[in-house]
């Protein structure tokens, strides 16, 4: 039945109630004819962990321990960092093909490590390092330029306490070019100091400690995870922090620097986001192509939740049965593993206790991962193209590390080795987008990219630091389908500064350069800005008063069959030669005007 519905859809033109009569044979000797793919619209992820043997030893523990898939040498491919319960981290440069164990000349903890993240947070053009840790201080390496790396955690300006860190994001909130830190605490009311940071940066390698001057510390927070997220689209980064317990729901600050305000606001409640759960991560993406951020946060044996953005800054929680998986769910990671344009969403499940290594997994047998397709906005959960043993993994990350332009999963699993996964390339195109900033952060983050293909579009943001305890891929990745051309993107840097291509090929890596193709309005943007008009300029920063809302009055105040005329202000039949209203002018309305000639009107 699998296959005949595969077929139908490779196959439109054929009637579908005439096609299930078709025997089988029939059905194969089609496809040999048409030289059709079974496999076109499907795409497998595959466990292929024992041809890399990336050794991890996740041995022990409590709660998992980080993972980052990001270009740390700055070759073009993408690389591999693990946490490590005892503190020994482990570094893979990726080949394109595979990857090779590295090593780095850093002095580390003995101590649980949390988030592990790469980040040019000085804007000198090579990957830095932030580790996170769980009851010794947080650590900060700086690159310098040839991949050896000086301790400056006790000199940057961050602190040194032994906090009970986890996750970390950086994102540039005051739009000043430079990224500023974020980490997350799950502290306890005897610990001391308690709290999460906020760190600014202020250039030269250095930051300032401005938690308690926005007011985003606070007690008993037991955070995992905050992500820096445009909610409102107002081009200033607002930070959705997660925490853990029903007694705590989770926050939303809005920044208010497009107010000219610095500062943030505490507004969960307001917008529908104080869900109040287990929440192990938060995990925003547009899944259903309308342009706003919607998020999906794990939780434990109460359900996962789902919430929809219903006018780019407001949500409400979406009755998704699927997603509630009911266990204990740790990283929602959203990749689009057969390129049809909609982002699938990956859930790591595994247990909340330390790490007894091999005893855990013997006690805990049937815990699988979970894969959900999406299906134009709903989802299937898939349980032919994924097929997962319990691996009790907590981070996860995504990249096209084999450059087949199908995006690869890798979990930090329990036990010695990591787990890959990559996706079956089936046909379908796809495209790769880098941000290089210029004004803004060099890394691109909070960039904006609008990709629209055939009347669709797909709507990112690029983190830095995501999920729980997990950081991807540079390289944003875009599934086309079967569409052999991108329409445009438009890419909208926290500069304020937007660049727009057109008519870009598929299957292709572009780096966008801030700027680069901004010419046609270097300062500011002129164009209607008015999203309900006629010719609303989805590029313009500033509105030129052209807007031309006559698609508006057709629709609104004419009704089917009358238009606006702009001259005389009302409504009139757009086709008046239409006579038997079928919405075609054809011989058929000829005959109809031949036959009532000379006849007279009624008055």
């Amino acid at each position: 039945m699998h296959e005949i519905l595969y077929l139908i859809q490779a196959m439109k033109p054929l009637s579908v109630h005439l096609f299930f009569r078709v025997p089988h044979r029939v059905v194969l000797l089609v496809i040999a004819m048409f030289g059709l793919n079974m496999n076109h619209s499907i795409s497998q992820l595959n466990d292929v962990s024992a041809l890399h043997s990336i050794n991890t030893d996740h041995t022990g523990g409590y709660l998992g321990t980080g993972l980052s898939f990001r270009d740390f040498n700055n070759d073009g491919k993408d690389d591999l960092s693990f946490g490590h319960h005892d503190g020994e981290l482990k570094f893979y440069a990726g080949t394109g093909e595979g990857f090779n164990a590295v090593i780095f000349d850093l002095e580390l903890p003995v101590a649980e490590s949390k988030a592990i993240i790469w980040v040019d947070f000085d804007n000198d053009d090579d990957q830095d390092l932030l580790v996170t840790y769980r009851l010794a201080p947080n650590k900060i390496y700086l690159n310098q330029g040839d991949m050896t790396f000086l301790d400056v955690s006790a000199t940057c300006g961050i602190s040194q306490d032994n906090r009970r860190s986890f996750g970390a994001c950086f994102g540039d909130f005051d739009n000043d070019g430079l990224l500023d830190l974020f980490i997350s605490n799950y502290g306890y009311a005897t610990d001391v100091p308690e709290g999460n940071e906020l760190y600014r940066n202020l250039g030269n390698g250095l930051f300032e400690d401005v938690t308690a001057e926005f007011g985003l510390g606070g007690a008993n927070l037991q955070c995992f995870q905050g992500q820096w997220m445009d909610i409102d689209r107002d081009g200033w980064l607002d930070l959705h922090v997660i925490r853990d317990r029903f007694i705590y729901p989770n926050l939303v600050y809005r920044n208010l620097g497009g107010q000219g305000m610095d500062l943030f606001e505490e507004v969960a409640p307001e917008i529908g986001m104080d869900v109040a759960i287990n929440c192990m991560s938060t995990s925003p993406h547009d899944f259903d192509r309308d342009g706003d951020l919607d998020v999906f946060l794990s939780g434990g044996l109460e359900g996962n939740v789902f919430l929809k953005n219903t006018d780019e800054w407001e949500f409400e929680v979406v009755d998704q049965p699927l997603l509630e998986l009911n266990e204990v769910c740790w990283a929602g990671q959203w990749l689009d593993v057969d390129c049809d344009g909609w982002e699938d969403l990956h859930v790591s499940t595994g247990l909340a206790a330390y790490n007894n290594y091999p005893t855990v997994l013997a006690q805990n047998p049937d815990e699988p991962d979970a894969l959900f397709m999406n299906d134009e906005g709903g989802f299937i959960q898939d349980v032919e193209m994924f097929q997962s043993l319990s691996v009790l993994g907590f981070a996860t990350a995504t990249s096209d590390f084999n450059g087949d332009g199908f995006v690869d999963l890798v979990s930090h699993q329990i036990g010695l080795q990591a787990q890959v996964m990559t996706s079956e390339p089936n046909g379908n195109h796809w495209m790769k987008v880098r941000p290089v900033g210029v004004i803004s952060n060099l890394d691109g983050v909070g960039v904006q990219l609008e990709l629209w293909v055939d009347g669709l579009r797909s709507y990112r943001e690029t983190y830095c630091g995501e999920n729980f305890l997990g950081q991807n891929s540079q390289w944003e990745h875009f599934g086309l389908g079967s569409n052999e051309i991108v329409d445009s993107l438009l890419v909208r840097w926290p500069s304020g500064i937007v660049d727009a291509y057109f008519d870009i090929s598929v299957n292709y890596n572009l780096t966008v350069t801030e700027g680069e193709m901004a010419g046609l309005c270097p300062s500011e943007c002129l164009g209607c800005m008015y999203d309900s008009a006629c010719n609303y300029d989805e590029v313009a920063t500033s509105d030129d008063g052209s807007c031309d809302f006559t698609c508006w009055f057709n629709e609104v105040l004419c009704g089917p069959g009358l238009i606006w005329n702009l001259e005389e202000q009302e409504c009139e039949d757009g086709c008046a030669a239409d006579v038997n209203d079928d919405d075609v002018v054809d011989i058929e309305d000829l005959l109809l005007l031949l036959a009532s000639f000379a006849s007279f009107c009624e008055p």
